[in-house]
């Protein structure tokens, strides 16, 4: 009576349509439980055998030597003083929150906070969060900080670990004004709606929600009516901005941010997807017999593919044109230099924000660590995909480039990606 309970069960699991909440914290990821290996546990590493230091340097502490460490650009750095993080209590107009990034790793610092906020891609967990000591006293070694998933694996983030950049309306202390809404924003996001919280500094034009507090206007609704600024030194009587490590939070700098937390959410969360599905095939088959995919996984892979390399290509983003966006040139030039470039010297990353983010019209997170952590079955998918569009000029709806731009990204992921070579 007992015999057919097990494979009965399996086949049931088996079948129950597979959903994109929580799956860190099934098999076989096992968040919770799991090892982490990463950039900042390599790090970690060698912190621990003596081989660096981070000793603190000025008001920000082990901020910079922690940057250097990770070959991230301190003009990198954007401000955000609305209360949107778990530090809440220390962020606000006066102590905006400063975040750092690069292709893999993200880093904020609060002034006066006891630790520096960390946050690496890893190829098991997706993200991984970590603290650093502030207090010179203590040992520059990283812990592990899975309270971070209170907000980071939430609804907002569909309940798995990843980035995420909220556009509120605050009020004069910072707190988001919950009547008035609020906008996750991501590569789509119209420029109007961005920014509701953050400084935003550099040379542009077009209505944005940065730099001020929120107030009604002569209809009631809830408007932002802030100013321009060249660089920090605008809000000098605000807060100290001489604490801070640049005196900018670039707007490219916050559209780059933005689009590469963009596709890299999107690849984290189809990587724990496409990992849960095959595991559960690899289980039915086991007790059937079988081998391969099942139609149902194969369905969601392309489905999880097609998302995937509309990411990538850019699909949703806006023209940027009409804001005449100049780019810092520092940040122009830290940002372009991690990718790789082919024997020609073409690389992906290279910023234009006048009619597209990039130069070439694809993210540069084809690169990343994380493209490289999808599962073999998607990441090939999301491969002959690619190659629809760049070797045979198929476009799907919503990306335009010329034919130009084509060969040369063709040219240059056959020379530069593994696996994508032309079949």
């Amino acid at each position: 009576m007992t015999s057919w309970w097990p494979t009965a069960w399996l086949v049931l699991a088996a079948s129950v349509p597979l959903v994109a909440q929580g799956l860190h914290q099934q098999e076989p990821i096992r968040y919770a439980t799991a090892p982490d290996a990463n950039a900042i546990t390599r790090l970690d590493a060698r912190l621990a055998a003596g081989e660096l230091d981070l000793p603190p340097q000025g008001a920000s502490g082990r901020l910079s030597s922690l940057l250097a460490a990770l070959g991230v650009p301190v003009s990198s750095q954007t401000l955000v003083f609305s209360k949107t993080s778990l530090q809440r209590h220390r962020i606000g107009p006066r102590t905006p929150r400063a975040l750092y990034f690069g292709p893999d790793v993200y880093v904020g610092w609060v002034p006066g906070a006891a630790a520096l906020e960390v946050m690496a891609g890893d190829p098991r967990l997706g993200f991984a969060f970590y603290k650093l000591p502030q207090d010179p006293q203590l040992p520059a070694r990283f812990e592990r900080d899975d309270s971070c998933l209170s907000c980071h694996a939430s609804a907002r983030t569909d309940d798995e670990p990843g980035l995420l950049l909220r556009s509120v309306f605050p009020d004069e202390q910072g707190d988001p004004i919950a009547s008035a809404g609020e906008t996750q924003v991501a590569t789509a996001t119209p420029f109007a709606e961005r920014w509701g919280g953050w400084l935003v500094t550099g040379t542009f034009t077009g209505a944005h929600r940065g730099n001020g507090l929120a107030a009604r206007d002569a209809q009631g609704r809830w408007q932002v009516q802030g100013r321009t600024a060249s660089d920090l030194r605008a809000f000098g009587a605000d807060f100290a901005v001489d604490d801070y490590l640049a005196a900018t939070s670039d707007v490219a700098a916050l559209l780059a941010l933005e689009q590469q937390a963009t596709v890299h959410n999107l690849l984290v969360r189809a990587s724990l997807r496409a990992r849960v599905a095959l595991a559960r095939d690899a289980q039915l088959n086991d007790v059937l017999h079988e081998t391969g995919v099942r139609e149902s996984t194969a369905r969601l892979l392309e489905s999880l593919a097609r998302e995937l390399a509309a990411a990538l290509l850019l699909a949703d983003e806006p023209a940027w044109a009409e804001h005449r966006i100049v780019p810092l040139p520092a940040f122009a030039a830290a940002f372009a230099q991690p990718w790789p470039r082919d024997a020609t010297g073409v690389a992906l990353g290279q910023l234009a924000l006048r009619e597209h983010t990039f130069v070439l019209p694809l993210s540069p997170m084809v690169h990343a660590p994380a493209f490289a952590a999808l599962p073999g079955a998607l990441r090939e998918r999301v491969l002959e995909r690619l190659r629809v569009v760049f070797d045979r000029g198929r476009l799907p709806g919503g990306v335009h480039m010329t034919t130009a731009q084509r060969t040369t990204v063709h040219a240059h992921l056959t020379a530069t990606l593994p696996g994508y070579e032309p079949r």
